[in-house]
């Protein structure tokens, strides 16, 4: 045990509750790496199963949802590395819930999205869309604060920069 962190009184929350809190945002979450609706879906499927695997390790480092999405994002990585997943295009309709824009913005912030990298794409989904700090992100992606501000920043000129293309 590490002699410089307080032992915390971790509240336990039932997997059924974690599931009812935190699944349509790690459903979202995954669906901006993986793009489309089945792939998140087993994300979603695969990040639970893995927090039943492995709940005991849950020391209260961070929140339940850190973690959560932390196991998401792993599974999702590992899911795009993998050798039978293919790169698919967004689908339209699936898009169009995740984002709740208007037709035109939606088309058009769509295609600079594309555009983006997948960690510029991550960063923006992450501070923009999920409302996640800098500091949240920074624990999650296991950068420094700075480094984060910097490439949201970049992220946030190059979106800006593709939608004055438009």
């Amino acid at each position: 045990m590490n002699k410089n962190l307080p032992e915390q009184n971790i509240e336990k929350i039932s997997i059924t509750e974690l599931f009812d809190r935190f699944s349509t945002e790690i459903y979202r979450y995954s669906f901006s790496i993986l793009k489309d609706y089945d792939e998140a879906s087993d994300a979603v499927q695969e990040t639970f199963v893995k927090f039943a695997e492995n709940e005991e390790s849950f020391k209260g480092q961070c929140s339940y949802k850190t973690w959560l999405i932390i196991i998401a994002r792993n599974y999702c990585y590992n899911r795009r590395r993998s050798g039978d997943f293919k790169s698919l295009k967004i689908d339209e309709e699936n898009f169009n819930e995740s984002y709740e824009l208007q037709l035109d913005w939606r088309i058009s912030l769509k295609n600079a999205l594309m555009k983006l990298t997948d960690e510029q794409n991550e960063l923006i989904y992450l501070v923009d869309y999920a409302g996640y700090s800098y500091k949240e992100i920074a624990e999650l992606t296991k950068q420094s604060l700075e480094n984060i501000k910097i490439k949201i920043f970049r992220a946030r000129q190059e979106l800006r920069k593709y939608l004055k293309e438009r």
